[in-house]
């Protein structure tokens, strides 16, 4: 049961985040212009500029502040244009076809350049859209308009780009504490592999989702960092504090992806013992100092409180030493294995707390952010990016036929049936409508859900609420509200944006508004339902169909993982290296991007027939990736330097390359193939025993599928 502390821990998470401010920002660049405007009785014809600040508002993502501004000033140019266009053509039928053909395929070609790209031109669509009819009694003066457009996009930037001046640390810091809150939940995710009666399978599939969400906050950390020349060039105490607090939390990210033991004869041999009920504990305990000192950081104050978990440690570790358990030797090192990185862990956690009081090691700072800064690289806009995916094998050029399709379907039907806000039909299937299937469906769910829910609770609260001010008061809430959630929840976006139109719509037109909410809906269904056909059958790009070449790439990455993970533990600095950072880098993208894309197969309505193996090799990855993370801490130094270990390294090394040629359809050179390695070996070297058993198990799951 959750208690009320916790409900009010997670709004005061909420909001101090990155979220909130995006939708306190936005919210007073449309609102504040929309109260003098009605003041000045300007809002009917000060619309167009409303719109221009709302649609260059949500293009603002988070990330570097020149990519932020020039993307809203691209935005302000294309919606500008856009505009222009339609306004000329809107009153010809033949014409606005013809315009949304073209304006929908190439718009949706943006997003290959990135997501920024890519709501830069969904929102250009989208106020496209807007303008399909005229809002006026009277002809108006087309300039005007296109220049009211232009105008509320240069409103929105100037206050967006002040708001960052005033504040330019604000956004790293509610992204950094961002990731540590989700590296917080991941850790939460692995300490579940040792909770009584665990089912290690809900438990890895836990760890995947924990996984993809810490993948997306380091990304999205990474580039605001790395590529906003005030942090990389700045040597200020409080830009490289900044930095130094991201670049430990990689490095607690890292160490808890070790791995030092096989948690199902972990569970068989200590069942129902309290050693796996106290490492449990003493891992949400650092779980919940984790999550602590991220919502500190994300909230702009330092952390007070010290990390110390040494106690705990120390009385875990007699348990496991007490003869009364009669552990093995090799349960005994795993276990204290675990421990230690536990420790290791706390430590960095400390390391941290110091750095969010401004007390930084310039020295180690510089060379640090250096080593991480050569693995940002920067996504061009240029032709050949454009080239090469105009070819039905990109996704993009996939997603940019069906949606211009789905949309000449809509605005055909529209026509066909005489429906008076065309537009509706049209917004619903353009925001409905991803490149990814499953991200299309979940949409289309939480799109209708959404709808009828706000819907419904509108109308009741305006039937029991009369009073003006009232309702101001709870439009505003709900349209802050909406916009926080943009990101976070489509479910909620949505709930509250239904809210926040039909109480405007209440305010604009008070006699009409059942009669709206009711062509709402309806057009909603339309579009929804277009969305979910279009979705399923019009060049679909089934994850199930990929899933064996992601497979195969993540084998690859683990093989290159543990190569140079051999290869640093056996050189003169064996026991201190963790492998190259590129390597373990790579390793990590791909286990985040296989998990994404297994999490996507298991809803589609096509799955690949061997699902089973699949997930076993999914979690066979994740675990063989923990695994290789904790050789250079689980062997003793001296262990480096044998022979048969160099034979079993080998050994594991031909296992994943067979294992990877399998699923490409290659077949292995005579010389790569797994060559015949004693039992003895195997079990004498853990972790590399543990190693080598998964690579093994891997190869032969492969094998299995190809039969």
């Amino acid at each position: 049961m959750v208690s009320g502390r916790d409900y009010l821990r997670e709004v005061q998470k909420f909001t101090t985040s990155q979220y909130w401010s995006t939708g306190l920002r936005i919210t007073a660049g449309v609102m504040l212009p929309t109260f003098i405007m009605a003041r000045m009785d300007w809002l009917t014809l000060g619309m167009p500029f409303l719109w221009g600040a709302l649609f260059v508002s949500i293009t603002d993502m988070p990330g570097p502040i020149h990519q932020r501004r020039n993307g809203m000033l691209a935005a302000i140019a294309l919606n500008t244009i856009v505009v222009f266009i339609t306004i000329l053509i809107r009153d010809y039928p033949a014409l606005l076809l013809l315009g949304v053909t073209l304006f929908s395929f190439s718009l949706a070609l943006l997003g290959i350049y990135g997501a920024r790209a890519g709501a830069v031109g969904t929102l250009a669509l989208v106020i496209m859209l807007l303008n399909f009819v005229s809002r006026y009694d009277e002809e108006q003066f087309l300039l005007r308009e296109v220049a009211l457009v232009a105008g509320g996009g240069l409103w929105y930037t100037m206050l967006s780009l002040m708001l960052y001046r005033l504040r330019p640390y604000r956004l790293a810091e509610q992204a950094i504490g961002e990731n540590l809150i989700t590296i917080a939940d991941y850790v939460k995710a692995r300490g579940s592999l040792y909770g009584q009666n665990a089912n290690l399978h809900d438990c890895f599939r836990r760890i995947m989702l924990a996984q993809v969400e810490v993948r997306r906050t380091e990304e999205q950390t990474r580039d605001l960092l790395f590529k906003t020349r005030q942090f990389v060039a700045d040597a200020s105490p409080k830009s490289r504090s900044m930095m130094m607090l991201f670049l430990d939390a990689m490095d607690l990210f890292e160490s808890s992806l070790k791995s030092h033991q096989q948690y199902e004869s972990l569970h068989k041999n200590l069942k129902d013992s309290e050693i796996l009920v106290k490492i449990h504990g003493v891992i949400l305990q650092l779980a919940a100092e984790i999550e602590h000192a991220g919502f500190r950081i994300q909230s702009g104050v330092a952390i007070k409180k010290n990390i110390d978990l040494s106690s705990n440690l120390s009385a875990i570790e007699v348990l496991i030493k007490s003869p009364q358990y009669d552990l093995s030797a090799a349960d005994v090192h795993a276990l204290l294995g675990t421990l230690e990185n536990i420790r290791f862990m706390a430590n960095g956690l400390q390391r941290l707390v110091l750095y969010s009081r401004n007390e930084v090691d310039i020295s180690k700072a510089t060379s640090s952010i250096e080593e991480v800064a050569k693995q940002v690289s920067a996504q061009p806009i240029d032709w050949d990016t454009l080239r090469e995916n105009l070819t039905l094998s990109s996704n993009h050029f996939r997603y940019a036929l069906r949606l211009t399709l789905a949309l000449i379907v809509g605005y055909l039907l529209s026509s066909l049936l005489s429906l008076s806000h065309t537009y509706w039909v049209l917004l619903t299937i353009l925001t409905i409508l991803k490149p990814i299937y499953t991200q299309s469906r979940k949409r289309n769910i939480e799109r209708l859900s959404g709808t009828f829910f706000g819907a419904f609770l509108a109308l009741g609260m305006l039937a029991v609420v009369t009073n003006t001010a009232i309702l101001l008061v709870v439009m505003i809430l709900c349209m802050l509200l909406a916009y926080s959630f943009l990101r976070v929840n489509y479910f909620t976006f949505v709930f509250f944006l239904t809210l926040f139109i039909i109480i405007t719509f209440h305010f604009l037109n008070p006699g009409e508004i059942s009669h709206l909410v009711k062509e709402r809906v309806i057009d909603t269904l339309i579009g929804s339902v277009i969305a979910a056909i279009a979705a399923r059958f019009i060049l679909p790009l089934w994850e199930h169909e990929q899933i064996e070449a992601s497979l195969a790439e993540m084998i690859a990455a683990n093989r290159q993982y543990f190569h140079d993970v051999w290869t640093a533990s056996t050189s003169d600095e064996h026991g201190h290296l963790t492998g190259r950072p590129q390597s373990r880098s790579k390793a990590i993208v791909a286990l985040a991007n296989l998990s994404d894309k297994f999490q996507a197969m298991l809803v589609e309505p096509g799955q690949n027939g061997n699902s089973v193996a699949i997930h076993q090799l999914v979690i066979a990855n994740h675990m063989l990736t923990g695994h290789i993370a904790a050789i250079p801490t689980g062997l003793p130094k001296s262990a480096f330097a044998n022979d048969h270990l160099d034979q079993l390294a080998l050994a594991i090394e031909q296992e994943l390359t067979h294992a990877e040629n399998q699923l490409l359809h290659k077949s292995t050179p005579s010389d790569k193939m797994p060559i015949k390695v004693s039992n003895t070996i195997t079990q004498s070297a853990n972790p590399l025993g543990i190693v080598y058993a998964l690579a093994h198990d891997l190869r032969r799951i492969c094998q299995r599928m190809q039969t």
